[in-house]
This record gives C-alpha cells, structure tokens and sequence, in this order.
C-alpha cells in the first residue's frame, strides 16, 4: 500500500475568503474516483484534535481520497464572525472545487455543527451523506448560554478548541442557526445517509439525534450507529468504533 500524501490547498469560496484544507491522497497516481468531504464543528478546524487525519488514514487503506478544511472564520483562516450560511457557501464552494478535480464519487461528513452545514447545503450529484454527532436537533449548554448572552451587545470572541485565535460570533449567529428548518431537510434526505452518536454525548444528547433519525426516510440506506459511553469528544477506542463503522458504510456508495 502505498504512503498517504498529504497536500496542502486554498479554495476560494463564494464568502470571499480563502478556504485552507489538505488533500490526502492515497498515491501520487490516485486515481480521481472517491472522495470524502469532511466538515468540522464549532470552534473547530480541519484538524479536530487529531480525529479526522486518523479517520483519512483509514480512507487510504480502501483507496478513499479526502479533504479537510477550515470554515470561513476557523481553523488558519482571516478571522470574520462565523455563520451557518457562510459555512453552507464555503461547503458548497468546496464541492464544486472537488467535482471541477475530476472526482465522481463524493461523499461529505458533517461533525456537529458542521452536520447542521452539509445538511442545509445544496450538492447535487453527491452519493452520500456521513453524520457525526449531528447539531440537528439542539439545547443549550451553559457554555454556549454564557456565549451567547451578550451578543445583542456586539460580537463575542470564543476559544478555538483547535490551535488558531478565538472565533468570532455576533447575533447573525443565533439568528441563522434558528432559521434552518430542519424537519423537512431530513424528510427529503433521499440519498444513503450514516449518523453515528456517542449514547453519552451532552452536546448533541441521543434522544435529538434519535429524534432527526426517525424523520430521514425508512429504507436499508439509512442507517444510526449508536457507540456506547462515547462522548462529543470521543477519542480513544470510541474514535476507532466511529471511523471503522464510517469506511465500512461508505465503502457501498462511493
């Protein structure tokens, strides 16, 4: 098997900004057939604490591309306040970058509030949808109370759990989070769609995603994979179960 080949890009995206991402590649020669998308989650990055560079190594061995990349406003981009509908455009400017490479088979993942993005994003012609831990169906943490409690006063700096400067959020945040409708997004959810959820996740709690799973559509093609004790930082042997049921599944699509 041949090294994983990391190369680093800029995509420019429909917001204005220069999107920072890798391309891993599983060969020099890779043939452009599969690819997946990954979309991280608020106050994250492309990087995800380690996660998704492990999840792409696991790609490579089944001759799965990948790309990861920073939201407008995250990760090793110009900080501007962060937004859904920025990060819808940016996933959206990163799909058509992917289908200009020649790719066919795509696929995107969404972790967290990165799920809610793909989820509101137009993509057509993708193969299938990969759901981390989904912010679908949300509550409130006492974080995000304390975050957002002076936002009608201006713009509010929050820590990136990544290695970038704190993120900037402002009262659009709220706003366009709230304006998602998100039930009939999920009924027309047609295409092979895979959520896994930690069961003791207080972020995203099971009983939300339970509730968003129970709209998509009834067939074999859609799937929950609930992983036992893991948490919205899941790590570890949890981390393993998520990426192993992850490749597994998107081996039948694309």
């Amino acid at each position: 098997m041949k090294n994983l080949i990391e190369k680093k890009i800029l995509i420019q995206s429909s917001t204005g900004s220069n999107l920072h991402g890798i391309l891993y590649l599983h060969g020099e020669e890779s043939k452009k057939q599969s690819i997946l998308m990954i979309c991280h989650g608020f106050t994250g990055d492309k990087d995800e604490w380690g996660r998704f560079p492990k999840l792409t190594k696991s790609l490579n061995k089944e001759k799965i591309n990948a790309l990861t990349f920073d939201f407008t406003g995250s990760g090793e981009n110009e900080r501007v306040p962060i937004t859904l509908s920025k990060q819808i455009q940016d996933v959206e400017s990163v799909y058509e970058w992917v289908k200009n490479e020649g790719y066919e088979g795509i696929a995107v993942l969404g972790l967290s509030f990165g799920g809610r993005t793909i989820l509101g994003a137009n993509l057509p012609g993708i193969r299938a949808y990969v759901f981390w831990a989904p912010a679908i169906f949300v509550q409130s943490s006492e974080d995000q109370r304390d975050w957002f409690k002076d936002l009608d006063k201006g713009p509010v700096k929050i820590p990136s759990s990544g290695k970038g400067e704190p993120i900037i959020i402002d009262l659009s945040f709220v706003t366009e989070f709230a304006k998602l409708r998100v039930k009939p997004l999920l009924k027309n959810l047609e295409l092979p769609t895979l959520i896994v959820q930690g069961t003791s996740d207080e972020s995203v709690p099971l009983e939300l995603t339970r509730k968003a799973f129970q709209l998509l559509p009834k067939d074999e093609n859609h799937e929950l994979i609930e992983i036992q004790n893991a948490t919205h930082d899941f790590e570890g042997r949890h981390l393993t179960k998520f990426i192993k049921n992850t490749v597994m599944w998107l081996k039948k699509y694309i």
